[in-house]
């Protein structure tokens, strides 16, 4: 459970990590900002493709081998983002970090109830998905550290190695995880003729759209119009991934609980 909950730390430290790196890439590549910031959506788009599309491609292959086949390649894309000469080779390398994105996050989801206990599937699921928020709070604060210190690419190269790391450590604690069957490619046209389903892919859509829309560019806008430091934009950054492992556990406690409350 843990080492799955590192590797989502990972995956989305990956994604997150050009937010407080995007004015030393866009200098380094001699790119604008904006044009910069491809490299936050390019990889969320895939990863929105990817997802529903590995399901089906994954058929009924060992879910413990899919993920550690998705952390070698997190792994080698972040090694030829920091290797990078020019933006089209950092896109490039930003495309598979939307497949081990859009992958993980296929498998990740229902990993908890395989793990542990059925009383325990609640907690398992949100220490799984607290790396969200812990790599707002470690990840970017310090890949972005680390930006400043040294280079934009040793950030990357330190995520090269925690994919390893974490690549290693599912090798050896996770037990198999074999597929109970495979998904057939017209489920995902039936699943969308649900009006519950449809609701919930649009308000997702939209709240991760708006949310990213304004993290991306958060470190420009800081540094350009409020004249903000970088270690100032490092401490908020890290107040914001606080809060938001706060709200991860808060609403994993209560998971049971029912949204509405009917009177008889």
């Amino acid at each position: 459970m843990l080492s799955v909950a590192v590797g989502i730390f990972a995956v989305v430290t990956t994604e997150l990590l050009p937010v407080g790196l995007l004015t030393s890439i866009g200098s380094t590549l001699h790119v604008s900002d904006g044009t910069a910031g491809l490299a936050m959506t390019l990889p969320g788009l895939v990863a929105a493709v990817a997802a529903p599309l590995l399901a089906v491609v994954l058929g009924t292959l060992d879910r413990k081998r899919v993920l550690i086949a998705l952390m070698a390649l997190l792994a080698g894309a972040n090694l030829v983002s920091a290797l990078a000469t020019s933006f089209p080779v950092l896109l490039a390398a930003r495309v598979l970090v939307g497949l081990s994105i859009g992958g993980v996050w296929a498998i990740a989801a229902g990993l908890a109830v395989r793990l542990v206990s059925a009383r325990s599937v609640a907690a398992a699921t949100s220490v799984i998905f607290s790396g969200i928020a812990v790599a707002s709070v470690l990840g970017v604060p310090v890949g972005t550290l680390i930006g400043d210190l040294a280079t934009w690419r040793a950030a990357f190269r330190v995520m090269s190695a925690l994919a390893l790391a974490v690549l290693v450590a599912m090798t050896v604690l996770l037990p198999p995880l074999p597929a109970a069957r495979s998904v057939r490619p017209r489920e995902l046209p039936a699943l969308l003729r649900d009006p519950t389903l449809r609701i919930g892919l649009v308000a997702t859509a939209l709240l991760v759209t708006g949310h990213f829309a304004a993290y991306t560019y958060v470190r420009p806008v800081l540094e350009e119009i409020s004249c903000v430091g970088s270690v100032l934009i490092s401490t908020l950054l890290l107040v914001y991934g606080v809060a938001g492992i706060a709200g991860n556990f808060l609403a994993g406690a209560r998971p049971a609980r029912p949204a509405r409350r009917c009177c008889s």
